[in-house]
This record gives structure tokens, sequence and C-alpha cells, in this order.
């Protein structure tokens, strides 16, 4: 079996995340599904269950802190489910991951918007979360 990525990992919880959000399937059974699909994401499984679960524990909070940081008119539901997952995963690790590094969950989330999101996505999540980054740091 390969050796799965961080980067790898963090995008398996994007899915999970993702898939909750969208079908508010039983986590357990997403989780067996994605190990079925990537067995690589055993290595991580730890980081995508903990990353996964807090997003979904905290994600009034966080929305909330995404919404305070959204120009005058917006509001998170206005967002793509992209946009608001990838958002969700990244102020997830800044404010409770003590082993990532605010700048690597920006970069990170940057990434994922560039194979996950339009071409303007990325500069805009950048934004948001360097400035999330700033309050929270």
């Amino acid at each position: 079996m390969k050796k799965q990525s961080r980067s790898e990992a963090r995008e398996a919880v994007f899915t999970q995340v993702f898939q909750f959000a969208t079908q508010r399937d039983n986590m357990d059974e997403a989780r067996e599904i994605l190990l079925e699909e990537l067995p690589e994401c055993e290595q991580n499984i730890g980081y995508i269950t903990e990353v996964t679960e807090g997003v979904l524990e905290h994600e009034d909070e966080i929305i909330a802190m995404i919404n305070a940081h959204l120009r005058k008119g917006w509001t998170f539901k206005r967002l793509s489910k992209a946009t608001r997952t990838i958002l969700k995963v990244a102020v997830y690790e800044m404010k409770y991951c003590d082993d990532v590094p605010p700048k690597v969950a920006i970069n990170e989330a940057v990434e994922l918007a560039k194979k996950y999101c339009d071409e303007k996505e990325p500069s805009f999540i950048n934004g948001i979360l360097g400035s999330i980054m700033r309050e929270i740091c």
C-alpha cells in the first residue's frame, strides 16, 4: 500500500465533511466507504476522524467565524458547498490542531480549492483564511 501524505489525508477529510454536509450520512458508514475506496487512508485515520468529527462538533462556531470575515452582504450559505467545506476544514485546523501551522492549513485549503472550485475561489479562500489567521493567532 502506498504511503499517504497529510495532504491526501486532508483531501479525505474534505470528502468526508462534504459528504456529510450534503447527505447527512452516518459518519461510521461514510468512513468505511472511504477506507474501501482509499485503503491508504488507514494510515491517517486518526487525523481524518479527529478533523472530520471536530469540524462537525464545532460547525456553528466555525461558520460564525467565517461569516464575520465575509464582505458585507455575503453569507456563508451564499458560498459554494465545496468552498464552505474547504473553509470549515481549514478553520478547524487553524484553531484546534496544534500540529498544523496555520499557514500550512491555508496553503492546503488553497490547493484543495484549485482542485475542487472555480478559478477565483483559491484567492478568495486565501483572503478569508488569512484574515481569520490574523484574528486567532
